[in-house]
C-alpha cells in the first residue's frame, strides 16, 4: 500500500500486503507530506504541545502473542462509547510524557490545508480529503483531528511531527503511546493508516542506512475495518523494498471511542497493540508479521526505526468503498510505558 512520500526518501512507499496488483504509483513531490518513511530534518515553527519542553503477498504465520507493552501509568480520559466522555471533566491525559497532544491550543484554526504548520506539527493533505479541528467528537477540551475522505478516491490528511522535540531526543529505538479515535463512517480501502513512526533503521542491526517505519492503520476483514501493523524499509541494492503487515481479527468500532494503545521496539522488532483496557494486546508481532508483498519473504524481519517523526491522521493508500470519517484525540508518546485510560 502506497503512501506519497515527500521526503528526502521520497522513493520509500508502503505498499502493502493485500494486493501488490492494487498497488499504483501515487507517489507526489514536495513538502514533506504523507510519506510513511518520512523524517524530514526540522521541526515546524510554532508552540509546541509536548508536555517537557516544547496481496498478493506471501503469506505466513503471525508473528507470536506475548504480554501487552502498554502497562503503566498515565493521565487518562474516559474511552466510553459515545461522546459522554468529551461532555465530562477528564483529567489531563499528558502526565509527564514526552510528547502530549490534546488539539486545544489552537484557537482559531478549523480547516487544515495542505503544508500548513500549527505548534509542533506540518500537514499533508490530498484532493478528494479533509482535515480539520472540530468538537463534533472529541474526549477532552474542546475539539480533536478530524480527517474526512471521500468515497471512491485515494486521499488522505495527516499531520506530522519531526525535529527538535523531547520524544525524539537520542533518536529512541522503543517508544509507547496510545491515542483516542472514532469513526463513523467506517468506511473500507484496501489499506488506510492512523499513526506511524518513522527515522533511520536501528544503526545496530543489518539494515543500519535505511529508512524504516512502524505503523498502524486498518486492513479489511470481510468488509470491515480491523486493526492491523504496516512496515516498511527503504530498498538498498538488490534488496527491494520490504513492504510487510500483521493483522488482527479485531475489528475498529464504529460511533464508538475506542483507546488505542501500542509499543514498538525497533531493537527486539516487537510490536503491541491493546484497545482501551484489555490485560492482553489485540495484536503482537514478534520478529516479523504474517504478510509480504513479494517478492519480500514473509519471515523478513522487522528492523525498525530509531525514531525521528510520527504521524497521526487517515489516509488510504486505494479506492474508498465508502466514506470515511475519523477523529483522533489526546495523542500520547514517550519512552515509558503508556496505558489506556479507563472506561
Amino acid at each position: 500500500m502506497r503512501s506519497p512520500a515527500r521526503t528526502s526518501w521520497s522513493r520509500f512507499l508502503i505498499c502493502g500486503a493485500v494486493a501488490a496488483a492494487a498497488c499504483g504509483g501515487d507517489q507526489t513531490t514536495g513538502t514533506p507530506s504523507g510519506g510513511d518513511a518520512a523524517a524530514s530534518s526540522g521541526g515546524s515553527s510554532g508552540s509546541s504541545s509536548t508536555s517537557s519542553g516544547g496481496s498478493s503477498g506471501t503469506s505466513g504465520s503471525s508473528g507470536s502473542s506475548g504480554s501487552s507493552g502498554t502497562s503503566g501509568s498515565s493521565g487518562g480520559t474516559d474511552a466510553g462509547s459515545g461522546d459522554a466522555a468529551g461532555d465530562a471533566a477528564t483529567p489531563d491525559p499528558c502526565g509527564s510524557a514526552l510528547f502530549c497532544e490534546k488539539f486545544e491550543s489552537y484557537p482559531g484554526i478549523t480547516a487544515i490545508a495542505d503544508k500548513q504548520k500549527l505548534g509542533p506539527w506540518h500537514a499533508a493533505l490530498q484532493t478528494g480529503a479533509t482535515m480539520g479541528l472540530d468538537g463534533a467528537h472529541k474526549i477532552s477540551g474542546a475539539s480533536a483531528l478530524h480527517v474526512h475522505i471521500d468515497n471512491t478516491v485515494t486521499a488522505g490528511g495527516r499531520l506530522f511531527a519531526d525535529g527538535a522535540l523531547p520524544v525524539f531526543a537520542g533518536k529512541p529505538t522503543h517508544l509507547y503511546g496510545r491515542m483516542m479515535m472514532y469513526i463513523d463512517p467506517n468506511g473500507t480501502s484496501i489499506h488506510w493508516t492512523f499513526f506511524g513512526v518513522n527515522g533511520g533503521a536501528d544503526p545496530a542491526s543489518p539494515a543500519a542506512g535505511r529508512n524504516a517505519s512502524y505503523i498502524m492503520s486498518s486492513l479489511p476483514k470481510n468488509g470491515v475495518n480491523t486493526y492491523s501493523f504496516v512496515y516498511g524499509l527503504s530498498a538498498q541494492g538488490a534488496d527491494g523494498f520490504h513492504d510487510c503487515s500483521s493483522q488482527s481479527a479485531t475489528p475498529m468500532p464504529t460511533a464508538a471511542w475506542a483507546c488505542v494503545a501500542f509499543e514498538m521496539d525497533s531493537v527486539a522488532r516487537k510490536l503491541r497493540m491493546v484497545k482501551d483496557t484489555a490485560a492482553a494486546p489485540i495484536l503482537s508481532v514478534d520478529d516479523h508479521g504474517n504478510g509480504c508483498v513479494a517478492p519480500t519473504p514473509v519471515v523478513s524481519p522487522w528492523y525498525g526505526p530509531a525514531a525521528t517523526q510520527l504521524f497521526a491522521g487517515a489516509w488510504s493508500f486505494h479506492p474508498m468503498n465508502a466514506p470515511l470519517d475519523v477523529w483522533i484525540d489526546d495523542v500520547v508518546v514517550d519512552t515509558k510505558p503508556v496505558s489506556c485510560p479507563p472506561p
